[in-house]
């Protein structure tokens, strides 16, 4: 019999493998290729609301813990998974330039974070009249490239099942449960926004939030660092780089739209003055939940089906401590944390 059944392989479903291959835990994982929010995900990590200038729940423990947990990754899959960068976040106004400085120097959550100079002319080909702040600990991790590395090495260890979770094949025992001949003691969907058909976990208040990015090429620009205005722009390689990100509550679909082009052209022309061809445009549902925190916890009635999920639009930055979270209350029944612990919505 197997320790665990996981239903899901994007971040969520990932990082939990990882951690029960570090424990020496057996387990599948049953997923299907799709245009899931991970597999589209840009895969940017700040500490900061760059909207407000506050700092993000739980940022430093974070940050520390994905690069952890990335660089891991790293060496099991042998493919280069981490790029670490500052990110310059443009200034509309003095307001928000005497703001930045106030919270640089005064907040003690920013502070680590928050470079307190105003920067001015990082590239030539970027206007910004009020000039740049700068956010220190930032970067990517290639999203795209993890799951499809570590798509294959779950396949090279029997631990893929490439299907579509079918619920009338499971049943669900006392403790343990059974699906298509497989016998496993704990079941923990990591399925995204497929959550919203899952019988078990549907009445939790997951809302699907679209949204669109593209690639583009801009021969000469050079830039090295991430900047960010009303969408951002971060480096790949060879002047390719990544473009998003919108935000549709209205339209809940995994499908490119021209209206989401539009968008994200006229915000990247605000500041960009270079020309840019267009290579690829995304499009991907982000699981997110009405306060903003995510999903973690154990059925009221089934003790050994769990979940794993909402992590929004901040997947990298939580996936790695939360799926430490929930296997420690799966297999030692540490407390969750109130804000994650899905008795919060009883």
């Amino acid at each position: 019999m197997l320790d665990y059944l996981i239903i899901g392989q994007g971040l969520a479903g990932t990082c939990l493998s990882h951690k029960l291959i570090k424990e020496n835990k057996t387990f599948k994982v049953v997923d299907i290729v799709s245009n899931s929010a991970s597999f589209v995900s840009s895969g940017m990590y700040n500490p900061v609301v760059l909207k407000r200038f506050t700092p993000v729940w739980n940022a430093q423990k974070e940050i520390t813990k994905l690069i952890d947990e990335f660089t891991q990754l790293e060496k099991l899959l042998q493919v280069k998974l981490v790029y670490q960068s500052n990110l310059y976040r443009i200034f509309s106004n003095e307001d928000e330039v005497k703001t930045w400085i106030k919270k640089s120097q005064r907040n003690e959550n920013l502070i680590p974070f928050l470079d307190s100079n105003v920067y001015e002319n990082i590239n030539p080909f970027i206007k910004a009249n009020f000039g740049y702040g700068k956010v220190k600990h930032c970067g990517k991790i290639f999203v795209r490239e993890l799951l499809r590395e570590f798509r294959k090495y779950l396949i090279s260890k029997n631990q893929l099942i490439d299907d579509i979770f079918d619920f009338n094949s499971l049943v669900i025992k006392s403790n343990y449960i059974e699906y298509k001949g497989l016998k496993a003691g704990k079941l923990v969907f990591c399925d995204g926004y497929a959550l919203k058909e899952n019988p078990f976990f549907k009445h939790l208040p997951m809302e699907g939030l679209k949204g669109e990015t593209m690639v583009i090429h801009a021969n000469g620009l050079g830039l090295k660092d991430i900047v960010k205005s009303k969408v951002f722009i971060m480096p790949m390689e060879k002047d390719y780089y990544y473009v998003g990100a919108t935000y549709y509550y209205r339209e809940v679909n995994d499908e490119i739209s021209e209206e989401g082009k539009i968008e994200l052209i006229e915000n990247l022309n605000k500041f960009l003055q270079i020309d840019y061809k267009i290579i690829k445009q995304f499009a991907g549902i982000r699981p997110t939940v009405i306060d903003r925190r995510p999903l973690l916890g154990c059925h009221p009635e089934k003790s050994n089906v769990y979940i794993f999920n909402g992590l929004g639009s901040r997947g990298v930055m939580l996936a790695p401590t939360m799926a430490e979270e929930i296997y420690d209350f799966m297999e030692y029944s540490i407390k969750l944390q109130n804000e994650v612990d899905i008795r919060r919505f009883e």
